[in-house]
């Protein structure tokens, strides 16, 4: 019992460092990005693919939705909807930045049932909102290109996952 009490206490360590962290964020107010990420997903261990998209609403806060698909393993594959909150922390003078990130997140699970001799693919859907939490690193290659590599945890039942990704994108 003790050791979950410690647990819990070291995360709100970390979310509360992360907070005082991010008052020396940096992220250029009103600069927008659109660009492609693919990955890997821990639910069905498959890939990922999808379109992201960032904007700068102050300099401490980037609001970044995204859209992707999981490809289909195990029988299993899924369309995903993020709308994330990055707190981007510059690194160094030069555009390097760390990002911790939260938000949530809709998932629309198909489960496909085949059966071994028969044709049909008899389906079920699940569909399921949860929440974000994670960090990531992006770095502006030039004024019109940026490279990002995001790792983060979704909390929601039954399918809970871990993924990366890495994107590219256009800044405008």
């Amino acid at each position: 019992m003790a050791s979950s009490h410690l647990s819990i206490g070291r995360l709100l360590v970390t979310v509360l460092a992360m907070l005082i962290a991010s008052v020396a964020a940096y992220a250029q107010k009103g600069e927008a990005t659109f660009g492609a990420q693919a990955g890997y997903t821990s639910t069905n261990n498959s890939g990922t693919a999808g379109l992201f998209f960032q904007y700068g609403l102050t300099d401490f806060l980037r609001i970044a939705p995204e859209v992707g698909c999981v490809f289909r393993h195990q029988d299993e594959d899924a369309f995903t909807v993020d709308a994330n909150f990055h707190f981007p922390i510059r690194l160094g003078p030069n555009s390097a930045q760390f990002y911790p990130l939260m938000g949530v997140n809709y998932s629309s699970w198909t489960l496909h049932d085949m059966e071994p001799g028969n044709t049909d693919d008899v389906s079920t859907r699940s569909t399921k909102f949860g929440l974000n939490m994670g960090g990531g690193f992006q770095i502006k290659t030039s004024p019109t290109l940026k490279l990002k590599l995001e790792a983060k945890y979704l909390l929601m039942s039954h399918y809970s996952t871990f993924a990366i990704s890495a994107g590219i994108g256009y800044c405008f």
